[in-house]
């Protein structure tokens, strides 16, 4: 038996592991880690690095921001202003819910760090209308994961020149993208993901939480605690503040330390900042903010890094990318070429990590259509697409996990959320990119 069919094989059990709900989703992803590590389909510096990764550690120092701002008044009053002003319209929540992590997604070029952002008015908007998270969660994060990299700022920007580098690369300059191909290519699907969480998502999320989550908990717990002193109630929210404005300016934060000669900060440096403030300001004890991580859901999003380095290891992503290569070569329909240029990426990146699917994909789209004599572009703009918008498994992304634990999701309520915006998003890309980039 190789080491392809081994990873295979562990694959399939890790997916029926998290579906059966016998065991927590970080319990089956270190299982499956340790099975990966044992088979060899990963070395233990892989192991150790995906457990260190840095959306890992900024996910899990975001949770103790969080907490530590729920802890004041602010994130209250956020709530009954949110509440007052929607007048109990679930839909109008949506809409200032939606439009806000439209423009998180997009300064912040992180899903992770955008939902990061919205969890904590998420917990408070909706204990202020009396309903659960497991209504918005979903369709929060959604946005958060599919909107970001179409508009041209930050993210898309240094997604663009990602994409140039790969055509370049291959010897096919001549198709390169303009800056404004990704948002011209992408903007119907931000349209229509607007439309969807904000009338059509909600009605298709539970009403109540599917799975034990903390965080609607942790909310009435914290409406029950004795108020924060002055100065520790202006510290918890000056810092909130702070890390969102970091997070979403971080491209000028850091030109600005280049300027005067200090060292740059990454997402995950600013958010561990941040929890460290919190307790060092009194905001948090040192209790409550370790209280405050979840370790299972650390595991689970390392686990779920470590599948996506099996599959990359192993060879799946380039057996895989070859086999497309060669049936789009012998499609003669556009749309047809569009869609397994879409949908495969698409589907593997809910198991992979979306860098590493799009290092494979990228070139096997620019080689395929060198060897056609087309024009590479819309494939090239339908494969980031796919790329970055995985929202399907908790292997998915850094994001969904949060979702799952925020919202009380389990795999099959999460899938089940997923599969019409999936086919929507999935109609709309394929249909439009294919049209205004014909090869």
């Amino acid at each position: 038996m190789n080491l392809l069919t081994v990873c295979l094989i562990i694959c399939l059990l890790t997916l029926i592991g998290y579906i059966w709900g016998k065991y927590s989703l970080g319990t089956v992803a270190c299982m499956s880690m340790l099975l990966f590590l044992i088979s060899g389909c990963i070395s233990p510096s892989e192991a150790l690095a995906n457990i260190g990764n840095s959306n890992v550690v900024m996910v899990l120092s975001m949770f103790v921001v969080s907490e530590g701002f729920k802890r004041t008044q602010a994130v209250r009053l956020i709530g009954r202003s949110v509440s007052a002003i929607a007048k109990g319209s679930v839909t109008k929540v949506m809409l200032g819910f939606t439009l806000a992590s439209i423009l998180a997604a997009t300064f912040t070029g992180s899903a992770a760090a955008a939902f990061c952002i919205m969890a904590p008015l998420i917990s408070a908007t909706c204990a202020e209308m009396d309903i659960n998270p497991s209504k918005v969660t979903f369709s929060v994060g959604l946005v958060c994961i599919a909107a970001c990299g179409i508009i041209p700022v930050g993210g898309s920007l240094a997604m663009f020149a990602e994409l140039n580098g790969y055509i370049v690369a291959n010897d096919y300059a001549q198709h390169q993208l303009a800056v404004i191909d990704l948002f011209k290519g992408r903007f119907p699907s931000l349209i229509l993901l607007a439309i969807y969480t904000t009338f059509i998502g909600h009605r298709f999320s539970p009403d109540k939480p599917v799975t034990l989550t903390k965080s609607g908990e942790e909310f009435a717990a914290n409406s029950n605690r004795e108020p924060l002193k002055p100065f520790q109630e202006r510290c918890g929210y000056i810092i909130f503040l702070l890390v969102t404005v970091a997070l979403i300016l971080n491209e000028q934060l850091n030109s600005l330390l280049s300027g005067i000669g200090l060292a740059e900060l990454a997402s995950w440096e600013i958010v561990l900042l941040g929890a460290f403030l919190m307790v060092l300001t009194g905001v948090l004890s040192s209790k409550e903010a370790f209280a405050a991580v979840p370790l299972d859901l650390g595991f689970l999003i390392a686990g779920s890094l470590c599948m996506g380095s099996a599959l990359a290891n192993t060879g799946g992503g380039e057996i895989i990318g070859g086999a497309i290569a060669s049936v789009a070569d012998q499609l003669h329909n556009p749309y047809l070429i569009g869609a397994v240029f879409y949908l495969v990426p698409f589907l593997l990146t809910q198991v992979m990590q979306n860098r590493t699917v799009m290092a494979i994909f990228q070139p096997i789209a620019v080689l395929a259509c060198k060897s056609m004599g087309v024009s590479c572009v819309g494939p090239v703009v339908l494969v980031a697409a796919a790329c970055t918008t995985s929202f399907m498994t908790p292997m998915a992304t850094a994001c969904i996990p949060m979702i799952m634990d925020v919202g009380g999701y389990n795999v099959q309520s999460q899938l089940k959320q997923s599969i019409l915006p999936a086919i929507l998003l999935s109609a709309i890309n394929i249909f439009w990119v294919m049209t205004v980039y014909p090869l």
